[in-house]
């Protein structure tokens, strides 16, 4: 058995539209493969039933069937060409873009290293002692530069030892 069925020429072959030399390498396989005559035979019962049902087919009216399509194409021509005069599509198209170009804009400048002339992690390590080098705020130093609260970091730094304030109650009854 040959080990390439001849599945594209089994049509053919049953329309009698192949050639000698084609028609006899078939017939040869179709001798040893049971598969492909079952097959064969498969493809036989199903153009037997399309060609009996094509005959009852009513034969379409051509004249109405181009006027239609003439008429959905012509639609079809005036809509794509009057797409921006609708708002449906306008509006929600521009909308789209504007959010795109700003979410474009804060992407490109949250972008690390896009803070102007801040110097970098590193220049600031090698400028400060290294006991004084708080690495944890030399991470995030563009959010850190721009606090007004940190200006006096040593208060801040030991705000759990200031003594809590006692509260006097000025309202008397």
């Amino acid at each position: 058995m040959p080990a390439t069925h001849p599945e594209t020429e089994l049509i053919p072959f049953l329309r009698d539209e192949l050639n000698a030399a084609e028609r006899e390498r078939v017939q040869h396989h179709l001798d040893d493969c049971a598969e492909c005559r079952a097959e064969l035979d498969a493809l036989g019962a199903t153009m037997r039933m399309v060609s009996e049902r094509v005959a009852e087919l009513p034969t379409p009216e051509w004249s109405a069937y181009r006027r239609e399509l003439r008429l959905k194409l012509a639609n079809r021509a005036e809509s794509r060409s009057r797409w921006w005069r609708r708002p449906g599509l306008l509006w929600p198209s521009l909308a789209t873009a504007g959010v795109g170009l700003a979410a474009l804009l804060l992407t490109l400048s949250m972008r690390p290293g896009s803070h102007g002339n801040a110097p970098g992690v590193d220049l600031l390590a090698m400028e400060q002692p290294s006991e004084a080098v708080d690495v944890g705020l030399l991470d995030n130093y563009p959010v850190v530069e721009k606090l007004d609260l940190l200006e006096n970091y040593d208060v801040i730094e030991h705000l759990d030892q200031v003594p809590a304030a006692e509260h006097h109650d000025d309202t008397r009854s």
